[in-house]
């Protein structure tokens, strides 16, 4: 089958499971079918895959050949099933379908030495935890009587299984300590595979333990998850000292990935809106610095931050500089900024989970505010706005306007 094939036939797939779905079954409200949730996680995660990645392949055509352009889509399809999809078996098939083009593309289109290597790791932890993954979904799904989710009632004597399964979602996500693969892979990965990773397959984990373990966080996670505060103030300050830019990302993203999962432990179900909000904010945040990277490397060919300033040159370019480095700091107003201080006012009660915001806060802030100011001063660079072109420039554009203005929407 031709890469065009394949693409017709995921969107085809896409459009058939929703419009058959609302056709074929009655909604038992306005949100949910048989085979569909229609929530706020696949709301916000569905409008982050629309964002990101139809954006990143409009205006960056030029740069992807037409067969990674469709294996891009057919990511994002999938992806776009996986937060929807109410049926086990089905969300089983959707998560790892989503992953395998881009482990292709690394194989295929990154131009890094070690390519090979970033891309075993990814494929070790994929298919690693693909079988143990859908044995546990066989398995709950047989004792629960149907594949549909939302008909899934647990026991105390599965709680043991419920724990197993987050585990193997962390690993996808990925926390501490199954993170090592991501640093690599975003290294050696092109800037689209790393944009995708950051912006949407990350939240491929979250949405596992949202929709399968949600009820299961409780306090008997709060030790793995003080040791997942603890390694993320560690990422903090290992980014601090990274000049890779691509690493440098990653290493942040491995910290802020665990505000999510706070707000599960202390918020529950409640306030699933501002959680998922906050994922949305994130992916685009990491979309936009990794564009920048993208568009400084083709310039400057290094992804060292210190000799990256040379392909800083304009007021536009200081600018589209300023804004996306702000973004990750979820400097105001951006969605992130929001989410943040909302969980942070509900898990203050929680003495060491205020020491961790504390800590998070200020590095998390502190790290890219240096950098910013390293960038921007004393630039070496020549002082016209050619360095940015327009198209890249509009691309970096729409991203900050989503980054800072999208809360109005909302």
């Amino acid at each position: 089958m031709s890469v065009w094939g394949i693409s017709g036939f995921c969107w085809g797939l896409v459009s058939f499971f929703i419009f058959g779905s609302l056709q074929a079954y009655p909604s038992v409200g306005s949100v949910v079918t048989q085979l569909f949730v229609f929530d706020s996680l696949s709301f916000f995660l569905t409008l982050l895959v629309f964002l990101l990645g139809v954006c990143a392949i409009f205006f960056n055509s030029s740069e992807l050949s037409v067969e990674t352009r469709i294996y891009l889509v057919v990511s994002l399809g999938f992806s776009v099933l996986c937060f929807l999809i109410n049926h086990s078996m089905l969300f089983w098939c959707f998560y790892e379908l989503s992953m395998l083009p881009l482990l292709y593309l690394i194989f295929r289109d990154s131009p890094y030495s070690e390519r090979f290597l970033a891309g075993w790791y990814f494929s070790g932890y994929l298919l690693l935890t693909s079988l143990p993954l859908l044995l546990v979904l066989i398995y709950l799904s047989y004792i629960n009587g149907s594949c549909l989710l939302l008909s899934w009632h647990y026991s105390t004597s599965e709680s043991w299984l419920l724990g197993a399964l987050a585990f193997i979602f962390f690993t996808k996500v990925p926390l501490c300590p199954f993170h090592t693969w991501l640093p690599i892979v975003h290294a050696e990965a092109t800037s689209v595979v790393s944009t995708f990773l950051s912006g949407y397959i990350m939240k491929l984990g979250i949405v596992g333990v949202f929709r399968f373990c949600g009820t299961s966080i409780n306090g008997e996670f709060f030790f793995y998850l003080a040791l997942c505060c603890l390694m993320g103030i560690g990422f903090l300050v290992v980014a601090s000292s990274e000049l890779d830019g691509k690493r440098w990302l990653a290493l942040l993203s491995l910290a802020h990935i665990l505000v999510p999962f706070i707000g599960l432990f202390v918020c529950g179900w409640s306030s699933e809106s501002l959680i998922f909000l906050f994922s949305l904010g994130h992916g685009l945040g990491a979309g936009l610095v990794f564009g920048l990277l993208w568009q400084y490397y083709s310039i400057t060919n290094t992804r060292n931050w210190v000799l990256l300033k040379s392909g800083v040159g304009g007021t536009s370019a200081l600018g589209l500089m300023s804004l996306s480095l702000l973004s990750l700091c979820s400097f105001p107003p951006t969605v992130q900024f929001f989410s943040e201080v909302f969980i942070l006012s509900m898990s203050s009660h929680v003495l060491f989970l205020l020491g961790f915001w504390i800590c998070y806060l200020f590095l998390g802030g502190i790290v890219p505010l240096v950098l910013c100011g390293h960038v921007l001063l004393r630039v070496e660079a020549y002082e016209n706005d050619t360095s940015i072109s327009f198209r890249f420039g509009a691309y970096l554009l729409l991203y900050i306007i989503w980054c800072y203005f999208l809360i109005i929407v909302f």
